[in-house]
C-alpha cells in the first residue's frame, strides 16, 4: 500500500516537472540560457529530495525501520571491491546499447542539455546534483525502498523490472530522451541485482557515482553520445 502511494505521488510530482522542463527546454519561456538551465536543474533537486523523503517517511518513520534495512550497511557478499566491476558492467551495457540503436538509426541524446556546460554556475549545480545527491538518493529510493519492498511480492526479477522501469521514467524529460530510457532501466535492474547479491547499497551507490562521473566529465569536455 505504501509503495503504491509513493509511486502515485512520484508520478503526480514528475509529470508537472517534466512538462515544465519540456517547456523551458523548448524555449517557450524567454530567458537567458543560464537561468533556464538553473530551472531545469532545480527541478532535479526537487525530485531527488522527494525520493529520499518518501523512503524515510514510508519505511524508516512509518514502520520504525533502520536505514540498514534499506541497504545502508556493509556488503555481506562481493566485498568493497565490487563497485568497480559493477560500474564497468553498467558502462558496457550502455556502450553496447548505444552501438546497437545507432546501427538501427535511432539518435540517442543525453538527458542533460549541452548548454548546461557552457557556464560555471550550471556546471557546479549539476555536479552537486549528479555526483553529490543522485547516487545516494536514487539508490536508497529505487533499490533500497522500491526494489526491497516489491521483492517479497514480485520476486527478484519482477521487483528489479518494476523498479528499473520507474528508474527510467524518473529520467524522462522530453521525447528526445525516449531512446535512452530502455538502457537506463536495464542499468537500474543491474544495480538492483547488485543490491540483492551483496545485501548492501554500497556497490550500487559507488557504481552509480562512477557512471555519473564519467558522464559529467564527458559533458565538461564536450563529448556527447
Amino acid at each position: 500500500m505504501a509503495i503504491g502511494v509513493v509511486i502515485g505521488a512520484l508520478i503526480l510530482l514528475a509529470v508537472p516537472l517534466i512538462i515544465i522542463v519540456g517547456i523551458v527546454a523548448d524555449g517557450e519561456i524567454e530567458d537567458d540560457d543560464e537561468a533556464v538551465t538553473a530551472v531545469v536543474i532545480g527541478a532535479g533537486f526537487l525530485l531527488e529530495g522527494f525520493l529520499l523523503l518518501a523512503a524515510a517517511l514510508f519505511s524508516v518513520a512509518k514502520y520504525n525501520l533502520s536505514w540498514a534495512t534499506l541497504g545502508l550497511r556493509p556488503p555481506r557478499r562481493g566485498g568493497f571491491w565490487f563497485p568497480l566491476p559493477l560500474f564497468f558492467a553498467a558502462l558496457a551495457v550502455f556502450i553496447s546499447y548505444v552501438a546497437v540503436v545507432t546501427v538501427i538509426g535511432w539518435e540517442v541524446e543525453g538527458n542533460v542539455a549541452e548548454e548546461t556546460f557552457d557556464s560555471t554556475i550550471p556546471i557546479v549545480l549539476l555536479g552537486i546534483l549528479s555526483l553529490g545527491l543522485a547516487p545516494f538518493m536514487e539508490e536508497v529510493f529505487f533499490r533500497g525502498f522500491l526494489f526491497g519492498g516489491l521483492r517479497g511480492r514480485l520476486g527478484v526479477l519482477g521487483a528489479a523490472l518494476a523498479s528499473g522501469l520507474l528508474f527510467a521514467f524518473a529520467h524522462f524529460q522530453d521525447l528526445s530522451t525516449l531512446p535512452l530510457l530502455p538502457v537506463i532501466g536495464i542499468i537500474g535492474m543491474l544495480f538492483a541485482w547488485a543490491y540483492y547479491y551483496t545485501g548492501s547499497l554500497f556497490a550500487p551507490i559507488v557504481a552509480h557515482l562512477f557512471f555519473n562521473l564519467v558522464s559529467f566529465i564527458f559533458g565538461v569536455l564536450g563529448v556527447t553520445t
